[in-house]
């Protein structure tokens, strides 16, 4: 986790200061921890009680497990006042984007993006879409180990012979084992477990099942689709790969150092741990 050192002074100055972020994921968590070190007051909103285990007990930090829609989102931004929203969601979460964007700018507040640096992968085919993805396994036989989570599994269920062709790796949280069932996956194909993931725990997976196809979402070189390829080269498996949409925002480490000079923090250089 990055992370910056302060003067007693300037933690001082960061007591009137505030940020709200929303996303539970990866980049969410350590931007709200690095804020916290900073001393710097902000909410963190999250959209499942399973990221609530990750993020409770940050000082400094408020954690609400909510949803809100675009009208909610202003509601809260005029009342709160923030000094910028910081968009830390999902790179397939689109339409929170997009009401994140409409809702600061009608409130005249600034919005950031923090963005992940893609890593692409020689062995691994790409998709535009999850429909051009069901295509090409609809054309192709064979086991299918599906890792892009339980938000999509409708769509999935397009695939011919879901049912016994698909497995799948999913949280494990209730409401997603509860949703795979009811969308007719069968009990003996659904895996619920927690990452990180190993390249030899994916291997694992792979040659257990049988896998011929493992589909997952592009991600940052820290986001475990390296142990992904490199585990279905290991047992020539197909790694499919849905694109994310291209966007323009700051990296983690970008937006603390934008924080640092908003804030007129110490200069970065050197001050940065990650752990």
């Amino acid at each position: 986790m990055p992370r910056i050192l302060l003067t007693g002074s300037e933690r001082a100055a960061m007591n009137n200061q505030k940020i709200c972020i929303f996303g539970g994921t990866t980049e969410g968590r350590i931007l709200a921890k690095f804020l916290s070190n900073c001393k710097i007051e902000a909410d963190l909103f999250i959209a499942t009680s399973y990221g609530w285990q990750f993020v409770e007990d940050i000082a400094h930090v408020n954690v609400y497990q909510q949803r809100l829609n675009e009208n909610e989102m202003i509601q809260l931004f005029k009342e709160k006042k923030y000094d910028f929203i910081v968009d830390a969601t999902h790179p397939f979460a689109k339409e929170v984007s997009k009401n994140l964007i409409k809702s600061s700018k009608s409130c005249n507040i600034k919005y950031l993006r923090v963005i992940r640096e893609s890593v692409k992968y020689e062995s691994c085919k790409y998709f535009n879409d999850i429909s051009q993805c069901i295509d090409y396994l609809n054309s192709h036989k064979g086991i299918i180990f599906l890792t892009t989570g339980s938000k999509d599994l409708d769509k999935f269920t397009k695939v011919k012979n879901y049912s016994d062709r698909i497995h799948l790796r999913i949280l494990p949280m209730e409401s997603s084992l509860k949703r795979s069932i009811e969308l007719g996956y069968s009990n003996r194909n659904i895996i619920c477990m927690q990452g990180p993931f190993t390249e030899e725990l994916n291997t694992a997976i792979i040659n257990s099942i049988g896998a011929k196809y493992m589909v997952t979402k592009e991600s940052t070189g820290s986001g475990g689709l390296k142990e992904k390829a490199d585990a279905c080269v290991k047992t020539r498996t197909e790694c499919l790969v849905l694109k994310k949409v291209d966007e323009d925002g700051l990296t983690l480490e970008q937006m603390c150092a934008y924080i640092a000079e908003k804030y007129q923090l110490n200069k970065c250089e050197g001050k940065y741990e990650k752990n």
